[in-house]
C-alpha cells in the first residue's frame, strides 16, 4: 500500500510540474501566438456612431414624404376621360353626355367642334374652350357642362415585402410611392426598413441614391439606364426627399427589400444549447449557423454572443474580434472586451448585418483554463481519492 501511495504522488507531482511548466511556456509566448492577437480596433476608439441604435433611436420617416402633394386644381392631361353635356346640341328631350377621351396630343374630339385642344387646363377652363369653339357659328349661347370620368392612370409594378404583390393602376395625382404601397396592401411583417425605385433615367438626368449617411449624387450610366433609388424608412430627412425623386412614371418599379438577409455569424466556443435563433419561417434552414437579426431593436455585441449560445468566463473566452466589411467594401476588424462591455458601453458596438464575430481565444483565456486543470489536480484530485482512500479503509 506504501509503495502505491509513492507512485501515486510521484505521478501527482510530475503532472503539477508538467501543468506549471505548460503554464510557463504558454504565457510567456502568448505575445507571439497569432490567434490571441490581432490588428482589430478597440471598440472604444471607434466614433459614437458605431453604438448608436438605428433601429430606436433613429426617427422614422413620415410617410407623407412617400407621396405627392394633390395640386389645388387638376389639370387634364392625355388619356383622361371628360363627360361633355351640351344641351342644345342634340335634338332629345334629354340631354345625352358625351364621354370623351383626351388623345395624347391633347385633344378631344366633339361633333360639329371638331379637335379642341384642353391638355394643361383646368375643368372651369376645359368648359370655356369648348364653350367658345360651339359659340363660332355652330351654336346660340351654348351651354356647356365638363366633369371628369375617368382620370389616367400609370401602371406600377410592386414587389417585394409587400401583402399583394402585382400590377397596380394608380390615378394621375395618385402615382407616388405612397400610393402604390398602400394599393399593394402595404408591408409583411419581414420588410426591410427600405424602399427601392427601379426607373429607367432618361439621358440628361441624375439619380439621388440615399445612403444610410446621407444624400449622394449619382451621373446617370447612358450604357444601363436603369437605375435604382433607395430610400432608407429611418433615419432620413424629410427634405432630402424631393416630389419628383417618389412621383412614379410608367415603367417604374417599386420593390421592398427583405430583411431575411439581415444575418450575422458568431464563430468559436459556444454551447449548442443555449443557441437563440428569430424564427423565419421555412427560410430558417438557409441561414446556416447565423443568426437573423431582430427587426423592432438594436443588439450589442454582448446580447449578440449571449444568443449564441455563451457559456461562461472559464469555459468561453471574454473577448471578441467583430469581421465588419464598410462600405467600400474594405474589412475592419473591431476588438471588444465582454467583461468590459457589459459595465461600460463605449466597450462595445452594435451588432450589423453581415458581421462575423469570432470569439478569440486570448491569453487570459488559456491561463484560466490551465489554472481551473491545475486547481483540479493539486486540490480537487487528492481529495477524492483521500475520502476514496478513506471509504476503503
Amino acid at each position: 500500500m506504501v509503495h502505491f501511495n509513492e507512485t501515486r504522488t510521484i505521478r501527482m507531482n510530475r503532472s503539477f510540474l508538467m501543468s506549471i511548466a505548460g503554464l510557463w511556456i504558454l504565457t510567456a509566448t502568448s505575445g507571439c501566438y497569432a490567434p490571441l492577437h490581432s490588428s482589430a480596433v478597440p471598440a472604444r476608439n471607434l466614433p459614437e456612431s458605431f453604438r448608436t441604435p438605428y433601429r430606436t433611436l433613429a426617427p422614422k420617416l413620415n410617410y407623407a414624404n412617400l407621396t405627392v402633394a394633390s395640386p389645388d386644381d387638376y389639370l387634364i392631361r392625355a388619356n383622361d376621360k371628360l363627360e361633355v353635356t351640351i344641351p342644345d346640341l342634340f335634338d332629345t328631350a334629354e340631354p345625352l353626355p358625351l364621354n370623351v377621351q383626351v388623345m395624347a396630343s391633347g385633344e378631344i374630339q366633339l361633333p360639329l367642334a371638331g379637335k379642341i385642344k384642353v391638355a394643361g387646363l383646368n375643368l372651369l377652363d376645359v368648359q370655356a374652350a369648348i364653350t367658345e369653339a360651339y359659340a363660332d357659328d355652330i351654336l346660340i349661347n351654348p351651354k356647356v357642362n365638363v366633369t371628369i370620368f375617368e382620370k389616367s392612370t400609370v401602371d406600377i409594378v410592386v414587389l417585394g415585402e409587400v401583402q399583394a404583390p402585382g400590377v397596380v393602376l394608380l390615378p394621375e395625382g395618385q402615382n407616388d410611392v405612397g400610393h402604390a404601397l398602400a394599393a399593394a396592401g402595404g408591408f409583411t411583417d419581414d420588410a426591410a426598413d427600405a424602399v427601392e425605385v427601379h426607373r429607367r433615367v432618361r439621358e440628361g438626368e441624375s439619380t439621388l441614391m440615399f445612403p444610410a449617411h446621407g444624400l449622394e449624387q449619382v451621373e446617370p450610366d447612358f450604357d444601363d439606364p436603369k437605375k435604382i433609388l433607395t430610400i432608407p424608412l429611418r433615419g432620413t430627412a424629410p427634405e432630402l426627399i424631393r416630389p419628383e425623386d417618389v412621383e412614379l412614371r410608367p415603367g417604374d418599379l417599386v420593390v421592398v427589400p427583405s430583411r431575411r438577409h439581415e444575418v450575422f455569424w458568431v464563430v468559436g466556443q459556444l454551447d449548442d444549447t443555449n443557441l437563440v435563433r428569430f424564427s423565419v419561417g421555412d427560410r430558417e434552414r438557409e441561414l446556416g449557423a447565423g443568426l437573423l437579426l431582430p427587426g423592432d431593436r438594436d443588439i450589442d455585441v454582448v446580447t449578440a454572443v449571449a444568443m449564441a449560445g455563451y457559456i461562461d468566463p472559464i469555459d468561453s473566452p471574454t473577448t471578441v474580434t467583430v469581421h465588419r466589411k464598410t462600405p467600400d467594401g474594405e474589412p475592419l476588424l473591431i476588438h471588444v472586451d465582454l467583461i468590459k462591455a457589459r459595465y461600460d458601453r463605449q466597450e462595445t458596438v452594435m451588432v450589423q448585418a453581415g458581421d462575423v464575430i469570432y470569439v478569440n481565444p486570448d491569453a487570459h483565456w488559456y491561463f484560466r483554463r490551465h489554472l481551473d486543470r491545475i486547481i483540479d489536480d493539486l486540490i480537487l484530485t487528492p481529495y477524492r481519492f483521500s475520502l476514496t482512500r478513506g471509504f476503503n479503509l
